[in-house]
């Protein structure tokens, strides 16, 4: 995103963005179409294949508002990578800081493989269907053609040389549909961990930043006991040199930068949030149907050997996981703040420091989260939520299928 590219690859690049865009707009409408038309039949076979559907219109509408908002705010985006990138100071890092940034970058790493991988067998189980029915004709077996998606045409898909060049473009089109949304989430989840990873350092950094000497009240082994022996080895010469007066001005100094670094981590926060808030809050809404249709289609419609469903379903509960717990990790970030600020050594800074360390403790108990336009936080408790939700709605819809089922069977 902040490659700097030639006129002409910028327009290039623009142009297929745009042709993309309006081929998944038309995905959106046939698919819309279609639903339609199944929908007039009034029977439940016909309402399972609209369940059928949903999942899919829900993903590729996702997909085109994520998109849009990283080619609409490529400029918010950009902002957000070069001051995060500029906040990275790497002379100064102590073997706390190390380990936390050691320990954050692995955990981000694994996230990302493994939500990759996810998405990437979605992509594989959804689409190889027709493909794999396709070669079992080849080999002299006897079976129906279908297509994965369910799109309105007006002709037959299914006959030759139509079926195999509709069966490419479905395939097109799941692909730009997953790793659009992929990109989408990834790009949030990596801003958040960042976001997170600085919230931390700066709790660090707060912890240390008043020397307290060993006494009977504060021990060695202690916390801040083994912070301050530490402090002593690394400034010990501004220890002995130092006056009341400099050691107050440098305090005064850290704290500047301290509330100077978590305002601009504030505001950056506010600037994720405002570039996904509605693709977040479409997301949440449409999650709980999603997740509702993919367990009803996974238990009811596909076989027990058939994992396209299957996978949806993986994909979309572990993409609404690995978004909530980011933005809880952010959420416990912020508050770990005013923890550090109370587990200092502020009872040994002068009268001005505490009152600055005072202040900094109220203002870091306002914990910072990343919203849905307002309506809820995106943590591990909307996560809950969402999933409880989902339930509800997929135990109502097997209980009207049971019903339907049990109607229909002669007596």
């Amino acid at each position: 995103m902040t490659h700097r590219l030639s006129r002409f690859k910028s327009v290039c690049w623009i142009i297929l963005y745009w042709f993309e865009f309006m081929n998944l707009s038309v995905v959106v409408v046939v698919e819309v179409m279609s639903m339609v038309e199944t929908g007039r039949g009034g029977s439940f076979q016909d309402a399972i294949k609209i369940f059928k559907m949903l999942p899919c219109i829900g993903f590729v509408l996702l997909a085109m508002m994520k998109t849009y908002k990283m080619v609409r705010c490529r400029n918010i985006f950009e902002n957000i990578i070069y001051e995060m990138r500029d906040m990275w100071n790497t002379d100064s890092i102590d073997h706390d800081e190390r380990q936390l940034i050691g320990s954050a970058l692995r955990s981000l790493h694994f996230m990302v493989k493994g939500f990759y991988f996810c998405n990437n067998l979605l992509l594989v189980t959804f689409c190889s269907g027709p493909f794999w029915e396709m070669v079992k004709r080849y080999t002299g077996h006897e079976n129906e053609k279908y297509l994965q998606l369910f799109y309105w045409l007006p002709f037959d898909p299914l006959q030759p040389g139509y079926y195999e060049v509709m069966l490419a473009v479905q395939t097109w089109h799941s692909i730009l549909t997953i790793w659009a949304n992929m990109g989408g989430d990834l790009l949030f989840v990596i801003f958040l961990s960042h976001i997170t990873l600085q919230f931390d350092l700066l709790s660090v950094r707060i912890k240390k930043l008043i020397y307290v000497p060993h006494d009977d009240q504060l021990l060695e082994t202690y916390p801040l006991g083994l912070d301050s022996a530490a402090y002593l080895e690394k400034y010990r010469l501004a220890m002995e040199t130092f006056s009341e007066m400099d050691w107050e001005d440098y305090y005064a100094k850290e704290i500047a930068e301290i509330v100077l670094r978590h305002r601009a981590l504030i505001r950056l926060s506010g600037d994720v949030e405002n570039v996904y808030k509605v693709a977040l809050l479409v997301n949440f809404i449409n999650s709980s149907v999603v997740l509702c249709f993919c367990e009803f289609c996974s238990i009811v419609v596909e076989k027990w050997n058939e994992f396209g469903y299957k996978s949806f379903l993986a994909t979309a509960l572990s993409q609404m996981w690995i978004m909530c717990w980011y933005g809880q990790q952010l959420a416990d970030s912020t508050e770990r703040l005013s923890h550090a600020v109370y587990n200092s050594g502020w009872y040994k800074a002068p009268k001005k420091i505490k009152r600055s360390l005072l202040i900094m403790l109220l203002r870091s108990q306002k914990t910072v989260y990343v919203t849905t336009c307002g309506f809820s936080n995106i943590t591990m408790a909307s996560y809950s939520n969402i999933i409880k939700t989902s339930w509800s709605y997929f135990t109502l819809l097997l209980n009207i299928y049971i019903d339907s089922d049990e109607k229909q069977q002669p007596r």
